[in-house]
């Protein structure tokens, strides 16, 4: 080999790791997109894979077919690479146009058969002849690199494969952590393109030196049919099916260890293509003096298989180590990073053995063709069926395996099936002694204790798969806990479970969990008390049904444990409820709830639909009074785009005149920055929004296409059984409904332009990508809470609520709620000389008591005026603690007319800070402008400003006035004098950013 050769052979290499890396994008990006437009449901799914994979059967096919007659290989490669960048660089606008004009114009034309049809044919027509082009690169490259560098057909195949293949594994992680993040699907699939008009003007000048075939021109080896070519593409396509049974299987067995995040999966992809790479890497030198590939190929077999089964006593561990990592890194956003290179490892330890020989078997198998004789054609027979080995791999997995016998035996089978074509390869090929090969003996002997070993040794322990590790870093659910249900389904792992309530209360918690993630929980029985996702998913249904008369098609995003379907259920004034589910075994699962959630089973209204919800609403011809969507968190791989603004333009259209949306968002987990890219989503693409509070940690967003969202009536209390419902949780009136109301349009706009966010949008994906970091990261949004229990009643006002009388009954309604509330009665009680009894008092704060009776003990022996800023600091802590929680009439004699003062006040500073609170609490807006300006202005402003507390209650009150008299001229007028003043703390407190937000806007 001269040294020309060499730098061509060198340049060939580079240039396939740029092919595979753009090849690895297109994947990547294309399921993605396909997954916008066809759903993620298990056979849509199965159906993507089949087209790609499919399709670069057939290019390999077409190629194996012709390869012998092109006089140019690596010309026809280099033209095949500039198409395949030109239809990258008009894929997106292709696709967007052309889905756009599916779901305008064709859908609302055809019935609902028709859509499926329609859906798929175009998107074969996207991206089928990409695929087919695609197939077609490696063979090519292979004859045209054989043609340089001819009598080295096993370096060039192995080389070609680890070339490929370690592009590929850069591809999958560039993907998703660079190019994602930076330029969103569009930018990532041009950058693509643009890379394979590169490769095509690289290899041009390659073939120009190009020879006529020399490989396979020698006569044919004979062979018996044992080892003919039908034979040898028959082991391809079988051990490539058990490759991609591997890959399903240890994705879902990693994705309980390490999350069901984008980042775990394509850490998971890398390490696996990784694997295989090395795999080519480690034969291309060695390939060339095998005296048998196919013996060769049996031993790799084998290693294969026993690598699989090895790989599951690693995967055991997996937990252990996850649960370390979790302990021991802190919960950063380098932490974060520290953790994906702990995953990465840790997938590389369960998949890269075995994935190390399957990068062996097809250069072996290839070489073998070639060697007898059957010439280029061999290269794009053998990829053909190994593709199409693998499409029947990943079908059997999903399809079969994994419903039918589980994580464990579908890999135990993939296995069996590496070791019987190894033991076979070696039985034909190995030399013989006695009857039969020593190495056949020990291969046999190995593979009997292997999987021996696998089945009696390996037990995956459902409380250790089902602990969530990922999240919390505990290894094991408790001992005590109890399994009902457990389900390797087609799209994840689904598991019921019961666990005994903590600190000896009576009862349990049953949970039904995704994937190690608990999705609903509640009491076992309802004698129990309810837990706090019971409430969520009460008033997902209930909220709306306060609203309006009746519903006549209810559509329902997410079984879960089935409860918001029962609650619903509960209303004659509902007619149909369909309920989309993307996997089975979570409705299975979800029966293990019995009479709590019997409705959504029993009720002839009930029909359960197992979909894609957006792929099963878009082809529904009817329309939906109500649509509610409760899916899993938005950190879980595929969730993210059911809280996109594209998802929220298509909800509009599925919705009948006057339909209402609601959505659930979750609170913890997560940060104001994502939960704004979600808001902003909704708010361009409803005219109204409000939000209500479930508990501390969950939104409830009702949304109206067009009008106003309906105030909450009391019509979900005239049905018994939804009044049952809503009783449990602690709503047993209109009021208590109303007090979950916490921000209305207005607002939300105000809490978005706060933390200024991209959309979430199917093609820029903020929260696929973001959200599993704040998941580690253990964020949790607590403005929508601090708003709803802020020292000035906005959401009071926002939704015309009166505060409520002191006789009320408060019991069972959230703890914030509750305790807000007792300490207000309580605090009243103390300055007006009627303490309440201690059962009453339980709820209130030991430092508000305390203070309530600092100030009353100062009123009474005159001494409010020898320390004037902590006498006004004592007012302000205790008007935060009951204006916004009691009438106008109930704070007369306590602020107004305060008759617990002991005698006249001298001080400025304390009549100021007393007459203030008294305008406050009498909503006399104008009087709280004139006495705050005096105090913030005259010679106590240094000492106002000095004082957190003070000046948090006072430019709050001002600006709350502002907004209650519709004057943002003299809002935005307050911002510009006061903020520079107030201190980092107060000026960037939530509540009084969103407040002031809210009043300067017009």
């Amino acid at each position: 080999m001269n040294s020309s050769t060499g730098r061509s052979g060198t340049l060939l290499l580079w240039v396939f790791v740029l092919s595979g890396f753009s090849g690895l994008i297109y994947q990547s990006i294309w399921t993605q997109y396909l997954g916008l437009f066809l759903g993620h449901s298990s056979y849509a799914q199965s159906l993507v894979l089949l087209l790609f994979m499919g399709g670069m059967a057939g290019g390999a096919w077409l190629v194996s077919r012709r390869s012998i007659s092109l006089k140019r290989p690596l010309l026809a490669y280099a033209v095949i690479e500039l198409v395949i960048g030109v239809m990258g660089l008009t894929f997106d606008p292709l696709f967007q146009f052309a889905t756009q004009w599916a779901y305008g114009s064709v859908f609302p034309s055809v019935g609902a058969s028709g859509v499926n049809w329609v859906r798929w044919s175009m998107a074969t027509l996207l991206v089928l002849p990409q695929c087919v082009l695609l197939g077609a690169t490696f063979p090519l490259m292979s004859a045209g690199f054989m043609r340089i560098l001819p009598n080295a057909e096993g370096r060039v195949l192995s080389g070609l494969y680890f070339s490929n293949s370690i592009g590929a594994a850069a591809g999958a992680l560039a993907s998703t952590y660079l190019l994602l993040p930076w330029v969103g699907l569009p930018g990532t699939i041009l950058s693509a393109g643009l890379l394979n008009i590169f490769i095509a003007i690289a290899i041009y000048p390659l073939s120009k030196v190009e020879r006529e075939t020399t490989v396979g021109s020698s006569a044919p080896v004979k062979t018996n049919g044992a080892t003919g070519p039908l034979f040898v593409l028959l082991i391809a396509g079988l051990t490539g099916a058990s490759s991609f049974v591997y890959e399903i299987t240890w994705v879902r067995m990693l994705s309980l260890a390490l999350g069901t995040t984008i980042h775990a999966f394509e850490l998971m992809l890398a390490s696996f293509i990784a694997g295989i790479a090395f795999g080519g890497l480690w034969l291309r030198s060695r390939a060339d003096r095998l005296s048998s590939p196919l013996a060769t190929a049996g031993w790799v077999q084998v290693w294969m298989g026993l690598a699989a089964l090895a790989s599951m006593f690693v995967y055991a561990n997996s937990f252990e180590w996850v649960g370390w990592l979790m302990r021991v890194i802190v919960r950063s956003a380098d932490g974060y990073g520290l953790y994906n290179v702990a995953s990465g490892v840790i997938s590389l330890l369960v998949m890269f053995p075995a994935a190390f020989f399957a990068g062996m078997t097809l250069p072996l198998l290839t070489l073998a063709l070639l060697r007898q004789g059957h010439g280029e054609k061999a290269i794009g027979q053998v990829y053909a069926f190994n593709t199409l080995g693998a499409i029947a791999g990943v079908l059997l997995a999903v399809h079969v395996l994994l419903p039918l016998v589980g994580l464990k035996m579908a890999l135990i089978v993939a296995a069996g099936i590496d070791l019987a074509l190894g033991l076979v390869l070696l039985n034909k090929h190995q030399v013989k002694t006695k009857g039969l090969s020593s190495s056949f003996g020990r291969a046999l002997a190995m593979s009997l204790v292997g999987v021996l070993c696998a089945l009696l040794f390996v037990h995956f322990d459902p409380l250790m798969l089902n602990s969530s590790v990922y999240r919390h870093g505990r290894t094991s659910l408790a001992d005590s806990a109890r399994i009902l249900y457990f389900e390797d389904g087609k799209t994840a792992t689904v598991a019921v479970y019961e666990v005994p309530n903590p600190n000896g209360v009576k009862g349990a918690t049953r949970s039904i969990a995704t994937n190690g993630k608990v999705d609903a929980g509640m009491s076992a029985t309802v004698e129990d008390s309810p837990s706090t996702d019971e409430s969520t998913m009460v008033l997902l249904a209930a909220l709306p049904m306060s609203m309006k008369p009746r519903y006549e098609r209810v559509g329902v995003i997410g079984f879960g444990s089935g409860l918001t379907t029962h609650t619903l259920l509960g209303s004659p004034r509902i007619g149909r409820v369909d309920t989309v589910e993307i996997e089975p075994a979570m409705v299975e699962g979800a029966r293990h709830f019995g009479e709590r959630v019997e409705r959504a089973f029993n009720d002839p209204r009930s029909h359960i639909v197992i979909d894609d919800a957006k792929s099963y609403f878009s082809s529904s011809p009817a329309r939906y009074d109500l649509i509610i969507s409760e899916p899993s968190n938005p950190w879980m791989g595929g969730t993210a785009s059911l809280f996109s603004k594209e998802f929220y333009a298509f909800v509009p259209r599925q919705l009948a005149e006057n339909g209402l949306f609601v959505q659930w968002l979750q609170l913890y987990e997560i940060d104001p920055e994502l939960v704004s890219s979600v808001l902003t989503g909704m708010l361009a693409n409803f005219s109204d929004v409000h939000a209500y509070l479930a508990n501390e940690s969950d939104l409830v967003l009702v949304a109206s296409p067009t009008g106003k969202v309906p105030m909450l009536g009391a019509g979900a209390f005239s049905d018994p059984l939804l009044r049952a419902d809503l009783t449990r949780i602690g709503v047993k009136n209109l009021r208590d409904a109303q007090d979950s109301f916490v921000m209305d349009r207005k607002a939300l706009v105000a809490y978005a332009s706060q933390y200024r966010s991209r959309a979430n949008s199917d093609y820029f994906p903020v929260l696929q990508l973001k959200a599993p970091e704040a998941r580690f990261r253990q964020a949790s949004v607590l403005d929508f809470s601090s708003f709803a229990t802020a020292p000035w009643p906005v959401s009071r006002w926002l939704g015309t609520v009166p505060a409520r009388p002191l006789n009320a009954d408060v019991d069972g309604l959230p703890l914030d709620v509750v305790r807000k509330w007792q300490a207000a009665r309580e605090l009243r009680s103390i300055l007006v000389g009627q303490r309440s009894s201690g059962e009453e008092t339980q709820f209130a704060t030991a430092s508000d008591r305390l203070s309530a009776e600092i100030l009353l003990g100062r009123s009474k022996a005159c001494s409010l005026d020898e320390n004037p800023e902590a006498s006004a600091e004592l007012i302000f802590s205790l008007a935060m603690e009951t204006v916004p929680y009691l009438s106008a009439s109930e704070q007369s004699n306590l602020w107004k007319h305060p008759v617990w003062l002991g005698c006249d006040i001298n001080s400025p500073l304390v009549r100021d800070a007393i007459a203030l609170v008294g305008a406050a609490s009498q909503d006399d807006h104008e009087q709280v402008l004139e006495v705050g300006r005096r105090m913030l202005e005259g010679t106590d402003a240094k000492v106002m400003f000095g004082n957190s507390i003070a000046s948090y209650y006072v430019v709050g009150a001002m600006q709350y006035a502002t907004l209650a008299t519709n004057r943002p001229e003299i809002s935005r007028e307050m911002r510009e004098r006061y903020d520079p003043l107030l201190k980092p703390l107060v000026r960037n407190s939530s509540p009084l950013r969103l407040l002031s937000d809210m009043a300067s806007s017009p």
